[in-house]
């Protein structure tokens, strides 16, 4: 059984809707998508060591953070959120820690938010009906997830999760350190405001985007200082994607030349974080995945766009956070997660060694055999008989197969199933 339950949000527009040229979306876009004041930023634990001495923490934002820079951009009146309540009854879960099941409803809400001039969004938020701030943690949830659909705050699903030392009440003794692609630029041409946003001018147009007011030889220089710093192909494929032309020299006018500064600088950011992770992961599994994806080679000035640079470093980063999570997980305090013998774990190695042993315990107790089980944990990302040959990528592939196996009982859910496939894992976005 299931309710729903429209909730107004903000009040209706009495203002007509106001339309914007490309250049000035694409300026609009770069205010959203640039980060919030880092005191702004809060940090939730996710995860604790088995001691409890030890936490992974994420970070995130208030809502007031995302209103106050849709308020600061477009005006109260220049953007509208719609909620939609849904009550979901009778879903059955297992307590986290004990694993008893019981029987809760969930809350589901959905939120539609519309920025006059660029669009609709919407998004999802969800929360179990015994929380006693059920409904406030979905809808946030739901307006945070709309909001990262403009851009706004999408940068925090990027920042994986770090490991901290915990007080006795379970709270982080220190704060992590933002990396400097999460942190706003403090530009002095464009002004920053409480949270390192942009502001608007009566007419909806940027401050400081008045080409009377910039001095063009400056911009291109400054432009062409983040180009070195970006690389031949990256800076030709931002300059095309804004201006239309192919290089700084050809743009004349100043509001184009400030917006793909600002887009240089977050490719910079996101530049650095490939490099980050990188360093992680090692050059090899950086070489390899380039190969993969058949670009040229494994420098910079190989990858030919924003596009291809951001599915670089997902991947990259995922895999670093896999390695990061292995060499502080397992119930392990700092010191010890180095190996007596003063040599460093091979993360690969014990993840293979760690499904095979899982798949050893499963196969005597369904009478399987282990490449079988394997291979049916594996939901196709790899298979037994290449297990040898998976790379670091494939790390986040083998740790869900091995949690899949850890899962299964000594007793099949149903006659005839062997019980494998059967567990869901929850969703790692659920938390911000």
């Amino acid at each position: 059984m299931q309710e729903t339950m429209p909730i107004a949000g903000t009040a209706e527009r009495s203002a007509p809707v106001e339309k914007y040229n490309d250049e000035q979306v694409r300026q609009f876009v770069i205010a959203l998508e640039e980060p919030f004041d880092p005191r702004e930023i809060k940090w939730r634990v996710t995860n604790t060591t088995a001691d409890r001495r030890r936490g992974q923490v994420i970070a995130y934002a208030d809502p007031r953070a995302y209103t106050d820079r849709l308020n600061t951009l477009f005006t109260v009146r220049g953007w509208t959120r719609e909620y939609t309540v849904q009550v979901i009854q009778n879903f059955e879960r297992k307590e986290r820690g004990n694993g008893v099941g019981i029987v809760s409803g969930k809350i589901v809400v959905t939120c539609k938010l519309t920025i006059d001039g660029l669009g609709s969004h919407a998004g999802l938020g969800e929360e179990w009906a015994d929380n006693e701030n059920a409904g406030t943690s979905a809808e946030a949830q739901a307006f945070k997830r709309a909001c990262s659909c403009f851009g706004l705050g999408r940068y925090l699903y990027d920042l994986g999760g770090s490991w901290v030392d915990l007080d006795e009440r379970k709270q982080p003794l220190s704060k992590p350190r933002l990396p400097d692609w999460a942190l706003p630029k403090q530009n002095a041409t464009t002004g920053a405001g409480r949270n390192g946003q942009n502001h608007v001018n009566g007419n909806g147009h940027l401050n400081g985007m008045n080409g009377t007011a910039l001095d063009i030889s400056a911009l291109k220089t400054g432009a062409k200082s983040l180009c070195e710093r970006v690389g031949f192909s990256l800076t030709r494929s931002v300059v095309r994607s804004v201006a239309g032309v192919d290089g700084i020299d050809d743009i004349h006018d100043a509001s184009v030349l400030s917006g793909v500064s600002l887009k240089m600088e977050d490719t910079l950011r996101g530049v650095e974080r490939l490099r980050a992770a990188t360093g992680v992961v090692g050059q090899t599994a950086l070489t390899q995945l380039c190969r993969e994806m058949n670009l040229a080679g494994d420098s910079i000035e190989d990858i030919p766009d924003r596009r291809t640079l951001r599915q670089l470093i997902e991947t990259l980063e995922k895999a670093a956070r896999t390695i990061q999570s292995s060499a502080h997980g397992n119930g392990q305090h700092r010191e010890s997660t180095r190996p007596q013998n003063g040599t460093n774990r091979n993360p690969l190695g014990a993840a293979r060694a760690d499904l095979i042993r899982e798949a050893q315990r499963v196969g005597r107790l369904r009478g399987m055999r282990v490449s079988d089980v394997i291979d049916r944990a594996a939901k196709g990302a790899f298979r037994f008989a290449e297990l040898q040959r998976v790379t670091v990528e494939s790390l986040p592939a083998l740790m869900a197969a091995t949690d899949i196996l850890r899962h299964v009982t000594p007793e099949p859910a149903e006659e005839g199933d062997p019980g494998i496939l059967i567990y869901s894992g929850a969703d790692p976005s659920a938390s911000r």
